[in-house]
């Protein structure tokens, strides 16, 4: 049988998408993340790993007779000096020095590729987790057109830099751009920003310019979604075909048309 490793960070996406992988008859391998993989494995066989065990990690896959593996999930990078990296973390960070998370991602990807481990896109098990084109909640005013292209604009240009995958802005002024903080901690402090008796603040949310589109994916879900409302955001724009979506999507523009927040997929 099809074995495939689910690198799983954070949150219930990388469940779901072992539930996937089982579901398309092949057979899921959870390893889970020390420390940051929060979600119950127990229906899978899993393998708890460290962050800087990457030598081990590989072995791992190897034994467990995976030819294929997926990364989803939030992770959170440490400080260096709690990541207690392996020989082969080394090596690895040695040549990503002052680059971003997509450089070491790939880096990371050929790792794995050398002992005939394969990355594959997320989407090729959850098809119907990917964002769609369209306005999915609510409508998008003239104001929120042309805030979305400022948005996306500014994203192209920063991503040729391995920077960021969410921007907010309204009225033509850019309020704040995801960094490594990542999006629920810009999301927060973007709130004293936005000037409640202006047009709409816009969040928009697409993948890095040039990124590769087997890693990284951005990812939105009902934490996003509160989290933009309770901050004052009322327009998501994202990337169709891009970021992925956690959960029942039609349940999550439901709740988007009940808290006033419209969204749609650029």
């Amino acid at each position: 049988m099809r074995r495939v490793a689910v690198i799983a960070g954070q949150g219930e996406l990388p469940l779901q998408m072992a539930r996937h992988v089982a579901s398309a008859n092949a057979m899921p391998v959870v390893f889970a993340v020390s420390g940051q993989a929060d979600a119950d494995y127990s229906d899978f066989e899993t393998h708890e790993i460290a962050l800087g065990s990457i030598g081990r990690t590989r072995d791992l896959m190897v034994e467990a007779g995976c030819r294929e593996l997926v990364m989803i999930g939030k992770i959170q990078r440490p400080p260096f000096s709690k990541l207690k990296p392996d020989t082969a973390a080394l090596g690895l960070l040695a040549k990503v020095i002052g680059k971003g998370d997509d450089a070491l991602l790939r880096v990371l990807s050929s790792y794995f590729a050398e002992a005939g481990i394969t990355t594959i896109s997320n989407d090729e098990f959850m098809p119907s987790a990917v964002m769609l084109a369209g306005v999915m909640a609510g409508q998008i005013s003239d104001a929120a057109t042309l805030d979305i292209s400022v948005g996306m604009a500014v994203l192209d240009a920063l991503g040729h830099h391995d920077v960021g995958q969410g921007v907010v802005v309204q009225d033509g002024r850019v309020l704040a751009v995801e960094a490594a903080e990542g999006t629920d901690v810009m999301l927060e402090r973007v709130e004293g920003l936005i000037d409640p008796d202006g047009p709409e603040a816009v969040f928009v949310k697409l993948p890095k310019s040039g990124q590769d589109g087997r890693l990284d994916q951005p990812v939105v879900g009902m934490a996003t979604l509160n989290r933009a409302a309770s901050s004052g955001i009322k327009v998501m724009a994202l990337g169709a075909g891009g970021v992925l979506v956690a959960g029942e999507q039609s349940a999550l523009w439901d709740r988007a048309t009940e808290i006033g927040v419209a969204v749609v997929g650029i």
